[in-house]
């Protein structure tokens, strides 16, 4: 076998006669002497590297390029960068939350405004929602009734309209009673709204018997010297009674306003008058002008005024949120041994009352959170906090009055003012 390169083998080398053959492979001569080195040691030296293709022997061949494949040009490999690596950076964290507060804030808002609006809509619309997307929008009608009444003579007047506005007075220019009603009702529509104005009942004694229970909280008639006692309306004092009674379909949306117009002629002109005068307006405000009697008139929401009139023993004039107002005479008992009592009285208000400069009477005046204030000379500590004063209102009257005029108040103010004309 002849030395070199053995082109037919598919590695390009064959062995050579030469080579020796160790450990199933071949073995270069001239690495040979090395190798039996290697094995003399029980260490053996590291392997000599072999020679590249550039120091081989003369004489052998080096490889041939495969033929079809083309040569490319050598290219740098591409240099690796170090990656530069930042500190990392601290994120701030009150932005988000001021942001979020502001969410908050905007939010709790908008829902304490809807509850607002809703809240006023209901009030507006006497506790229902209206005008709403989505919802029929209600709308005032009205209907006007006037009726007379004929009397010679009022001995007892009684009204009881719970939502709505009752006035009573005596007007020199009328020559019969009349009573006036305004019916305001909140449908959605024409045929709706005509329906709850024929269901508002108005009955008015004697033009016709009364058919429904009385509206009122109450229900008073003929009163005595000590006060108002309770009764029922009978067909007995028709002739000489007033009796109105108004019926509503619902207690929410609708109210009549009631105006009641007297001649002079029919009240009693005596000295003593003693006609029971009752009114009971849950919501709304009560006007008595010219009158005279036993009072009883009653609210709630709404003010209570008396003017040009004369109370008689046992009159109550009262509301719960409003103003009391009076202006006019008390009628004194003859017995001085009597103990007449007449009562104004509110739970948030004020309470004004006008009399005469010569009034005899005994004032019992009260307010929580207030102050008394009069024309009176009477001695009143006004600190803010409570006030009373339980004394005669004129000291200097030659004799102890057998009436005493209560004034009291749970927060407000009293005021006791003198006529410019003293007339009794």
């Amino acid at each position: 076998m002849g030395k070199g390169r053995n082109n037919h083998s598919q590695n390009g080398w064959h062995p050579e006669d030469d080579d020796y053959f160790v450990e199933n492979r071949y073995i270069h001569e001239d690495d040979y002497e090395g190798y039996e080195d290697y094995l003399d040691y029980d260490d053996p030296p590291a392997r000599t590297q072999r020679a590249s293709r550039a120091s081989r022997p003369p004489g052998t061949r080096p490889r041939r390029a495969r033929e079809g494949t083309p040569s490319r040009p050598y290219q740098q490999p591409p240099r690796r960068v170090a990656r530069q690596i930042y500190a990392p950076q601290k994120r701030r964290v009150w932005p988000t939350l001021l942001l979020g507060c502001m969410f908050g804030v905007l939010l709790v808002v908008g829902v304490l405004a809807l509850l607002v609006f809703l809240g006023l809509n209901s009030i507006q619309n006497g506790g229902h929602l209206s005008g709403l997307p989505g919802l029929p929008g209600k709308k005032p009608f009205t209907q006007a009734v006037t009726q007379e009444v004929k009397l010679t003579q009022v001995t007892r007047i009684q009204v009881c309209d719970k939502i709505g506005n009752v006035s009573l007075k005596i007007d020199p220019a009328a020559t019969t009673t009349t009573v006036s009603a305004l019916k305001t009702v909140q449908a959605t529509s024409d045929a709706a709204g005509k329906t709850l104005l024929n269901q508002v009942s108005i009955e008015i004694q004697p033009l016709m018997t009364l058919t429904k229970p009385l509206s009122c909280s109450s229900q008073t008639t003929t009163p005595t010297t000590t006060g108002t006692p309770t009764a029922t309306p009978g067909a007995g004092d028709n002739t000489s009674a007033l009796v109105i009674n108004v019926t509503l379909p619902e207690t929410t949306d609708n109210q009549v306003d009631l105006t009641v117009t007297m001649p002079p002629a029919v009240v009693q002109t005596t000295d003593r008058p003693m006609t029971p005068i009752q009114v009971d307006a849950a919501k709304g405000n009560i006007a008595v002008d010219g009158l005279s009697g036993i009072f009883n008139l009653h609210g709630v929401d709404g003010n209570v005024t008396v003017s040009h009139a004369v109370l008689a023993d046992g009159s109550r004039l009262e509301t719960s949120q409003g103003d009391v107002t009076f202006g006019g005479f008390l009628l004194l008992p003859t017995d001085p041994q009597a103990n007449a009592r007449y009562m104004l009285r509110n739970e948030n208000g004020k309470i004004n009352v006008t009399l005469p400069a010569n009034s005899n009477v005994t004032l019992d005046a009260n307010t929580n959170i207030g102050a008394i204030r009069s024309d009176f000379p009477i001695k009143v500590t006004n600190n803010g906090g409570p006030v009373n004063y339980h004394g005669p209102l004129n000291p200097n009257a030659s004799t102890t009055s057998p009436a005493t005029l209560v004034l009291d108040i749970s927060t407000g103010d009293v005021h006791i003012l003198k006529a410019r004309e003293a007339t009794q």
